[in-house]
């Protein structure tokens, strides 16, 4: 099963989403350390709740408030980037060099 969030990505299997789901204390702290030391950022464990890019209720920090692909999306009120005029935008093209199958995700969404 998959969740697709705006850019692509799946939320159904992201452990962010996973550790809230399942309030899984130990998966939240290996995910802080991983993406902390990916991103270069520092994210605490306390952070990694989610319950998905576009469903209801909690969400990332970043994904809530940093994600310029999430907050455009929103504000044009699609389901997701590939319905948007300008698909792929530079951000969404700069993005899936890191994350290839968002593309791929997405790709498949519009057929």
């Amino acid at each position: 099963m998959k969740m697709i969030a705006y850019c692509g990505l799946d939320c159904y299997s992201c452990p962010a989403r996973l550790a809230f789901l399942n309030n899984d204390n130990s998966l939240r702290k290996k995910t802080a350390a991983e993406w902390s030391k990916l991103f270069g950022a520092d994210i605490k464990a306390e952070h990694v709740n989610c319950t998905g890019c576009t469903a209801e209720g909690i969400k990332f920090p970043h994904c809530e408030h940093g994600c310029v692909m999430r907050k455009c999306a929103m504000e044009k009120g699609i389901e997701h980037c590939a319905l948007c005029d300008v698909y792929p935008c530079e951000q969404l093209a700069a993005f899936f060099v890191h994350a290839p199958e968002a593309k791929v995700n997405l790709d498949t969404l519009i057929g």
